[in-house]
């Protein structure tokens, strides 16, 4: 059962028009093969791999620098400084995450591919990176759209992980490490605040962008979870 993030104060129009789009997102995303072998420790080891290496060496990063282009479009010191700590966090998680990962290979006896070289970017990596990059390129409503739901929905997917995930499992370890703790959820708050206040100040045709944005955001996290899960890789 995912658990949901309260919908925040009266008037937080934005916050009630996504909240079942990412509750939706969630939902699908935690009954995937993928997440579902985490929790009873059956996904294969190379899934696991595909999915850190894509997201530490190409979708983070790219996430990252998608925050620090809205922090620049930010109104306001207070808004930028918001999204220049999510930027930061992101870009610094990929280190960490790859280090964790070598920690899982080891312990779990998978090999690394390429000796644990940055890997190349698969199709549907490709595709969300190019898609947050012009979004943040684009405007602040839109940047915001694409990036708001891959830090909601970490946040739903970990919780729900952490509630119904076997303790005894082979990736026990990995889903206590997944999970980013309450400092990570006063951050999110921070940000869904945030966003409310872009979507207020936007016109009707930015606000519908930053829906939108935020529609296809959502498809591409279900869509990175599923490349992972088939090893998604180029026909040539």
């Amino acid at each position: 059962m995912v658990t949901s993030i309260a919908a925040g104060p009266a008037g937080s129009a934005l916050r009630e028009e996504l909240g079942p789009l990412i509750a939706d997102g969630a939902r699908r995303m935690c009954e995937h093969p993928y997440y579902r072998g985490m929790r009873d420790g059956t996904l294969p080891g190379e899934a696991l791999l595909h999915f850190t290496l894509q997201d530490s060496c190409h979708l983070l990063p790219g996430y990252g620098r998608a925050q620090a282009r809205c922090s620049v479009l930010a109104r306001g010191d207070r808004q930028a400084a918001v999204l220049s700590r999510m930027a930061t966090g992101a870009l610094e998680d990929c280190t960490v995450r790859l280090a964790g990962l070598r920690e899982t290979a080891g312990r779990l006896g998978l090999d690394l591919p390429g000796g644990g070289a940055v890997p190349e970017v698969a199709p549907t990596t490709l595709g969300y990176v190019s898609f947050l990059g012009a979004a943040g390129s684009a405007s602040l409503a839109a940047g915001i759209g694409a990036v708001l739901p891959s830090a909601w929905l970490y946040m739903l997917v970990t919780d729900d992980l952490m509630d119904r995930h076997d303790p005894g499992s082979r990736y026990a370890e990995e889903v206590r490490r997944a999970h980013p703790g309450e400092f990570y959820r006063g951050m999110l708050e921070e940000f869904l605040a945030l966003a409310e206040e872009v979507a207020a100040g936007s016109s009707a045709a930015e606000r519908a962008e930053l829906v939108r944005n935020a529609g296809h955001a959502v498809r591409y996290e279900w869509a990175f979870v599923d490349a992972a899960w088939r090893r998604e890789s180029w026909p040539f």
